[in-house]
């Protein structure tokens, strides 16, 4: 006589395991309840576990394991013609998380369809398993990059599980997932609502809680990591490790969590580090050479030690000395350039690379260089032009005025700025010099240029934009005036304009036109529309009228800087005419 499996009493004590953390136990239990379910010959038992075992390989990121026992589910639903059923419709919903779970997103989307059409004729649309397949719907729209339409599912989840008694923990598990849509939408402060609200209610019915607690919680961390607070964000992110932990182990979710973790202390430290310190990018970079590359070039290459230039130039506010606290977070630590003539490059190159890889990575307190894909190749071992080819577009100074001009100033700035330690050889320095000795007539070039786009955005286009009650075309020319205002004043003062977002703290080190970047914050803080802001505008051009006279580059007092602009064209005539 068979011995029918208790399967109800089956499935209580498998949730105990989970409930006291007994996971390492789990997968055993499991496969020895198969055997006896199917020794018993109780199929609806063996196609229960099955689906236990799913949903126990998915969470442990074992997806091939997983999909084997969907196969037998599914082969199972089959004999025992329970397909089209209500079982069946849940089965294929496990079958579609459990494959999206594998990054197989394309039988994840054809199976989560079929789950909809099955359990729409067993079930209500306000049922929570409904609520379930929208919610896992909106994690493969996620997954693939279709966020609204994610949004939108856990939208239509939200408006089912709030209908339903005792669901507290399936309003919580959403409030995660739309937590997480909102991130990646770029909505932080109504993701950080979300997760806020879902770690509150797991803690209100601990009992409740499952794997998304950890997500609410780690999703907390990712919200106080983009509002800056590190110590909350540490918080956070430690404690969802630990319920990953004590729920899965160190599974995919939990390595992936301890990564953003150790991201968030590593930018804490060098915060701390920059602050502490008050120390700059360059001053690192210049001691960081002192202590390790400079003994390194006297002890393992003497006889190019003299030959090679070291400094620290090009991309990054530490180049331009602008970096603080919060530059730290991406592309900064010790390093530095060292610039080798062609030949030398050939012979030593590659192994004067490996061995300034092999400097050591922490320095003074701050942590290893935190390059990002971007930011690669910002220090380290190059030949001289080709270091100058990659940031200015050629490998040498410009012979002819076309090429000057082909030449972004932000490029040129990048090739000028920093400092250069050491260079005996004085080649590397030779070609910088000659990028930093523009020739007039260009500069007069760019002036000119700049002038016309000046006047077109502020002294014409604004106000007919204004007449017109276009508050866009208004952003727009005047946010185009600022940056022609900010052009003619880099030039006037023969400096090369930076990247646009250290523009205005460039101007700090002007030694013209001092007034205009004050007058330009006042200008930005007025609302288009605001009746003195062409006023202010004129003003700003009358500011850099009466330079262009103090400079002698035009005698006209016309603060229209069109007419401005003719006159710099006539003194380019008469250069071209000599």
């Amino acid at each position: 006589m068979e011995i029918m499996f208790d399967l109800d009493s089956y499935l209580k004590e498998l949730d105990l395991f989970y409930g006291s953390g007994r996971i390492a136990e789990v997968e055993g239990y499991l496969k020895k309840g198969l055997k006896d379910a199917a020794s018993s010959g109780d199929d609806g038992a063996v196609f229960g576990i099955l689906n236990e075992l799913m949903g126990y390989y998915r969470g442990s990121s074992r997806y091939e394991e997983c999909i084997i026992c969907m196969k037998e589910a599914f082969k199972m639903a089959d004999s025992m013609g329970i397909v089209g059923s209500l079982s069946y419709g849940t089965l294929l919903l496990n079958g579609a998380t459990g494959y999206r779970a594998a990054g197989r997103y394309q039988e994840a989307e054809r199976l989560y369809k079929e789950a909809y059409e099955v359990l729409l004729r067993w079930i209500p649309k306000t049922d929570y398993r409904m609520a379930a397949l929208h919610n896992n719907l909106s994690l493969l729209y996620g997954e693939t990059g279709r966020l609204e339409k994610a949004k939108d599912e856990l939208v239509r989840a939200m408006h089912i599980i709030k209908e339903i008694d005792g669901a507290g923990a399936e309003v919580a598990i959403t409030h995660t997932n739309l937590g997480n849509i909102c991130f990646q939408l770029k909505q932080i402060q109504e993701g950080t609502e979300h997760m806020k609200e879902a770690v509150r209610r797991f803690e209100a019915e601990p009992d409740q809680k499952d794997s998304h607690y950890a997500s609410a919680l780690a999703g907390l961390g990712e919200a106080y990591f983009h509002s800056g607070n590190l110590e909350e964000s540490i918080k956070y992110y430690e404690k969802a490790l630990k319920e990953i932990e004590g729920t899965y182990g160190e599974n995919d979710y939990y390595r992936v969590t301890l990564g953003n973790l150790e991201t968030v202390k590593d930018l804490q430290k060098r915060r701390c580090s920059v602050r502490i310190q008050r120390i700059s990018g360059l001053d690192i970079a210049r001691e960081y050479f002192t202590a390790y590359g400079k003994p390194m070039l006297q002890n393992k290459y003497r006889e190019y030690a003299e030959r090679i230039a070291a400094g620290l130039v090009g991309e990054g506010s530490e180049c331009l000395g602008f970096d603080d606290a919060y530059s730290s977070d991406h592309d900064y630590g010790p390093g530095f350039c060292l610039w080798l003539e062609k030949r030398d490059y050939e012979a030593i190159g590659a192994q004067l690379s490996e061995d300034y890889k092999s400097l050591p990575g922490e320095f003074m307190g701050f942590p290893a260089r935190n390059a990002t894909d971007y930011g690669q190749n910002r220090v380290g071992v190059f030949e001289i032009g080709d270091f100058y080819q990659r940031l200015a577009g050629c490998r040498n100074a410009p012979a002819l005025e076309s090429q000057w001009l082909n030449i972004p100033q932000e490029a040129l700035c990048a090739a000028t700025n920093g400092e250069v330690f050491v260079d005996r050889l004085g080649e590397f320095t030779k070609r910088r010099e000659a990028f930093l000795s523009c020739p007039e007539r260009v500069r007069l070039k760019w002036l000119a240029e700049a002038l016309g786009r000046t006047a077109q955005a502020g002294q014409y286009n604004y106000g007919r934009s204004r007449l017109r009650g276009d508050k866009g075309a208004m952003y727009f020319s005047l946010s185009e005036f600022i940056k022609g205002a900010v052009e003619i004043a880099y030039l006037l003062n023969n400096i090369y304009m930076p990247f646009y977002k250290w523009r205005m703290r460039g101007m700090e080190a002007f030694t013209c036109l001092l007034e205009l970047k004050p007058a330009l914050t006042e200008l930005m803080e007025l609302e288009p529309g605001d009746a003195s802001m062409e006023e202010r505008m004129e003003a700003i051009c009358r500011m850099l009228v009466k330079e262009l006279n103090r400079q002698g580059i035009s005698s006209s007092r016309d603060s229209f800087l069109e007419s401005q602009q003719q006159e710099i064209c006539k003194i380019i005539r008469e250069m071209n005419r000599k």
